[in-house]
C-alpha cells in the first residue's frame, strides 16, 4: 500500500493552527457576547455570525481553490482572518456589539478555507489512502485542544482590556497558516484551452446519488449538534456559577474527544466502512445528551462533551470520506462546496438554538433537539443506505 506524502504532515500542523485560533474563539465568543450584547439572548450572536461568514464564503472558497489552486484560495482565508481579528479587537477596545459580530463574520470566512485543509490532503493522497489522509489532518485539533484553551486563559486579560489579546493573537496564527501553505506544493490546476470546452456541472446529477446526500447529511448533523451544544456549554456553565476555568477545562476535554479518534478514523473506515462509523457516531452523541440530562455538575458537562466530540469525529470523518467517492474531478469544487455551505448553514441555525442556555431549563431543551437530529440521521441512513445497495453505484474517483 502507497504511503502518505510527508506534505501531510504540514498540513496536520495547519490543521492545529486552525483549530488553536477556533478553540480560544469558542472559550471567548459567547461570553464576549454577553458582555457586550444589549440583550443577552443575543449573546451567541457573534458564534452566529462567525457560522454565517463560513456558509457564505465556503462554496466560492471551494470554487477559487478549484481555479485558481489551494495555496491561493488558503491566502486569501488567512486575509480575512488578520482582517477580522483587528475588526474583533477594536470592538471589544470600543464596546461595539455589532462591531464584534461583523469582525466574526469575516473570521468565519477563514475558517472556511481552513476546512479545505482536508481536502487538500485528499489531492495529494494515494486514493487508497484517502480516508487516512482526512482523518490523519483533522487530528491536527489536537493542537486546538491543547493549546486554544491555554492561549485563551492566558490572554483574556493579557492587554488589560478583557478578550483584547485573544483576538489579536489569532493574527499571529494566520499568517504561520500563510507561510506554510505557500511553502506547500499542490497539484497544479488543469490548464483548459480556449477551444476546448467546458465540461458543465450542475447540482442536480449529485443530490441524486444517496451517497452523497448521506455524505451531506452526516457531516451537517456532526456540526449542527457539535455547535448546538458546544456553544452553550460555557454559557450553561456560567447559569449553574461554575467558573471560567471549568468551562475552559471542559472545552479541551471535549476537543480532546473531538481530535484524538481521528488519528485511528481512518483505519476504522476502511475496515469497517463509512457507513457503520456513521451510526457509531450517532449512538456516541445520543449517549452525549443522555449523559447531559442526568445532570449538571462539572462532571456531567465534561463526559457529555468528550462523547459530543467522539460523534462529532465519526460522523464528519466518515461523512466527508464518503464525499470523496461521490463526485468526478469536474465536480469536486461544486461538491465539496455545497457539502461544506450545508454543513455550515446548520452550524448557523444550531449557534441561534443555543442561546436559549443562558436560561436555566434551555440546557435539558438543546440535548432534546441534539436527539431529534441524530433520529433524522438514522432515519436518513436507513432509507439512503438502501439506495446505495439497489443502484450499487461505483466509486467515481
Amino acid at each position: 500500500m502507497s504511503s502518505l506524502p510527508r506534505s501531510i504532515y504540514w498540513l496536520v500542523l495547519c490543521q492545529g493552527l486552525l483549530l488553536t485560533g477556533n478553540a480560544m474563539l469558542v472559550s471567548v465568543n459567547g461570553l464576549a457576547g454577553l458582555m457586550l450584547a444589549p440583550d443577552p439572548r443575543w449573546a451567541t450572536v457573534p458564534v452566529t455570525c462567525f457560522v454565517l461568514g463560513g456558509a457564505l464564503s465556503t462554496l466560492p472558497f471551494s470554487l477559487l481553490m478549484q481555479r485558481r489552486g489551494r495555496a491561493f484560495g488558503f491566502a486569501v482565508g488567512c486575509l480575512a482572518a488578520i482582517v477580522g481579528a483587528m475588526l474583533t479587537a477594536w470592538a471589544v477596545s470600543m464596546g461595539s456589539f455589532a462591531l464584534l459580530c461583523f469582525g466574526m463574520m469575516i473570521i468565519g470566512c477563514y475558517n472556511a478555507s481552513g476546512q479545505y485543509l482536508r481536502f487538500a490532503a485528499v489531492d495529494i493522497s494515494p486514493p487508497e489512502r484517502r480516508a487516512q489522509a482526512i482523518s490523519l489532518v483533522l487530528a491536527g485539533g489536537l493542537l486546538g485542544a491543547f493549546f486554544g484553551p491555554a492561549l485563551s486563559k492566558i490572554t483574556v486579560n493579557a492587554l488589560g482590556t478583557t478578550y483584547l489579546a485573544t483576538y489579536l493573537t489569532l493574527i499571529v496564527l494566520a499568517v504561520l497558516v500563510f507561510i506554510v501553505t505557500r511553502m506547500l506544493r499542490f497539484p497544479p490546476v488543469p490548464v483548459v484551452s480556449k477551444d476546448q470546452p467546458r465540461e458543465k456541472v450542475s447540482l442536480m446529477p449529485l443530490l441524486r446519488r444517496p451517497g452523497f446526500v448521506l455524505a451531506v447529511l452526516a457531516s451537517a448533523s456532526a456540526w449542527a449538534t457539535m455547535s448546538l451544544l458546544m456553544t452553550a456549554t460555557p454559557l450553561a456553565m456560567q447559569a449553574c456559577g461554575y467558573p471560567f476555568s471549568d468551562a475552559t477545562w471542559t472545552l479541551q476535554w471535549h476537543m480532546l474527544g473531538m481530535y484524538l479518534p481521528m488519528l485511528f478514523c481512518g483505519l476504522l473506515i476502511q475496515r469497517l466502512g463509512p457507513l457503520t462509523v456513521i451510526v457509531m457516531g450517532a449512538v456516541a452523541i445520543v449517549a452525549c445528551s443522555a449523559i447531559a440530562l442526568h445532570g449538571d455538575s462539572v462532571n456531567h458537562f465534561v463526559f457529555a462533551l468528550i462523547l459530543l466530540g467522539i460523534g462529532w469525529s465519526f460522523l464528519f470523518s466518515a461523512g466527508s470520506t464518503l464525499l470523496t467517492t461521490q463526485h468526478t474531478d469536474a465536480e469536486r469544487g461544486l461538491a465539496q462546496g455545497f457539502h461544506d455551505t450545508v454543513m455550515f448553514t446548520s452550524m448557523a441555525v444550531s449557534s441561534v438554538m443555543a442561546g436559549v442556555a443562558i436560561a436555566g431549563p434551555g440546557w435539558v431543551q438543546l440535548q432534546w433537539i441534539a436527539l431529534g437530529i441524530m433520529g433524522v440521521l438514522l432515519t436518513s441512513l436507513l432509507v439512503l443506505g438502501m439506495m446505495m445497495v439497489r443502484q450499487r453505484r461505483p466509486a467515481l474517483g
